[in-house]
């Protein structure tokens, strides 16, 4: 039995020596020889827990010698009484979780000798409210920042060329961000949940917004992308709640799935560089009611599902498509207007007779696209445009011929009032809203074919 307390108590002085490790201590500070032959140390953990303004010095002298403080271990994690703390030159590496859960700690100077942030070194410091980057660190790590919720500015200098996942998360103070154009890669989340994040500048020479790099930033209003950046990937600003717009360059040509998943946009252009549209790219989880909608003919990929589609739960009311297979993947009945592009030549397949709603139909093609599924009451009663000069074009087009209200312009204006009228154009027949035939006035609104080919709506009391 006493040969087993006798283990046990060895077993125990060896796990605290173990914790404690350091080879020699001085003013305070505890430190590990890193090499004995460049007479160099780092800054390690001791006996007593770190507190107040820390100064790591350049150099200490032990057993007659003076060693360069070269690095940082994880010296600091967990001392939450630290306020402040001064980094020498002579560190070139600060280690994984060296300054992690130094809840104190307000404020730091990174020294211009290290040239890479390791993983969580700053995670979870939540007074830390300002630090410095210098221009040479390249690399920020996974979770550095994590949780720092006092943080409410960040420069990122352009020499930094990657930023870990997780690097910026739930830094619930950050207002504004600029990605600098030297980053080649953001891993996923790296700003997730920063919910005061208002602004994000991504400099020109940025090629790709990465996957799930800003999601839940649940106060960004407004996001620059520069014409270098060619693809938007998966939930890049998904749940972006406050986002009402975006400016989309045409240097894209991919947005992947969810990328804009649940941001409320108003109006959504897509550019003729685009060539696919993923999942969810800018659906809801439910019910939305989109200002505007563009898609170019360019878009040959994208999710025709209405729950888990491109454009999920988009009811968006005024549209411009260039083709039925695009036109096709978008709801169409909260549709009020809309625009078939120049070069649509074959919108045979779409149903309008399903856009209930639809009021105006503009086509901007010279020659009459082939249309078909239109309903008798819309024929009766849709608003009608053609380009100019090419009216007699379309009075002549098969089902183009049959629209009451067919004539030249861009839709901007309403049907011509009567006094616009040739003086010689005569009533030739009236209609009700549904399309039947009437020989007289009935209150409500009724539909008037003039002599000149002209439609009215007249509201009759």
């Amino acid at each position: 039995m006493k040969s087993v307390q006798i283990l046990l108590t060895m077993l125990f002085s060896v796990i605290v020596n173990s914790v404690y490790a350091y080879d020699f201590e001085v003013d305070g500070l505890y430190y590990n020889i890193v090499s004995a032959a460049d007479k160099t140390c780092e800054v390690t953990t001791g006996d007593h827990e770190y507190s107040g303004n820390v100064e790591v010095p350049s150099s200490v002298q032990y057993n007659g010698r003076i060693l360069s403080v070269i690095s940082i271990g994880t010296a600091f994690k967990g001392c939450g009484n630290i306020t402040s703390i001064t980094i020498p030159n002579s560190v070139t590496t600060i280690g994984k979780g060296a300054f992690s859960e130094c809840s104190s700690l307000a404020s730091v100077i990174i020294p211009n000798s290290v040239t890479i942030i390791e993983a969580d070194v700053f995670s979870d410091c939540s007074s830390l409210a300002s630090i410095t980057i210098p221009n040479s660190v390249t690399s920020i790590g996974e979770s550095a920042f994590e949780s720092c919720h006092s943080l409410s500015s960040i420069t990122i200098p352009n020499s930094v060329t990657s930023i870990g996942q997780y690097a910026f998360q739930y830094c619930s103070s950050l207002a504004s961000i600029t990605i600098p154009n030297s980053v080649t890669s953001i891993g996923q989340k790296a700003f997730q949940y920063c919910s005061h994040l208002a602004s994000i500048t991504i400099q020109d020479g940025v090629t790709n917004i990465w996957e799930d790099a800003f999601p839940n930033c649940t106060n960004l209003l407004s996001v620059t992308i520069p014409n270098s950046v060619t693809s938007i990937e998966g939930g890049a600003f998904s749940n972006c709640t406050s986002l009402t717009s975006v400016d989309i360059p045409n240097s894209v040509t991919s947005i992947e799935g969810g990328a804009f998943y649940d941001c409320p946009l108003e109006s959504i252009t897509i550019p003729n560089s685009v060539t696919n549209i993923g999942s969810n790219a800018f659906g809801h989880f439910s019910y939305y009611k989109m200002k505007h909608l563009t898609i170019p003919s360019s878009v040959t990929n994208v999710d025709t599902n209405w729950y888990s589609g491109s454009f999920a739960n988009c009811y968006p009311q005024d549209c411009t498509f260039g083709s039925n297979y695009i036109a096709n993947s978008v709801r169409k009945d909260s549709i009020v207007r809309l625009t078939l592009m120049e070069d649509v030549t074959n919108f045979s397949d779409y149903a309008f007779r399903e856009a209930e709603k639809l009021d105006t139909l503009v086509s901007l093609a010279t020659t009459p696209p082939s249309i078909n599924n239109v309903t008798e009451n819309q024929k009766a009663s849709l608003k009608v445009f053609v380009p100019k000069g090419t009216l007699a074009a379309y009075q002549a087009a098969d089902v183009w011929k049959e629209f009451w209200n067919l004539q030249e312009g861009d839709g901007t204006t309403d049907i011509s009032p009567l006094s616009s009228h040739s003086s010689c154009a005569k009533e030739i027949g009236r209609y009700t809203i549904t399309g039947e035939k009437i020989d007289r006035q009935v209150p409500g609104i009724n539909i008037v074919r003039m002599s000149d080919g002209t439609t009215r709506k007249v509201i009759i009391k």
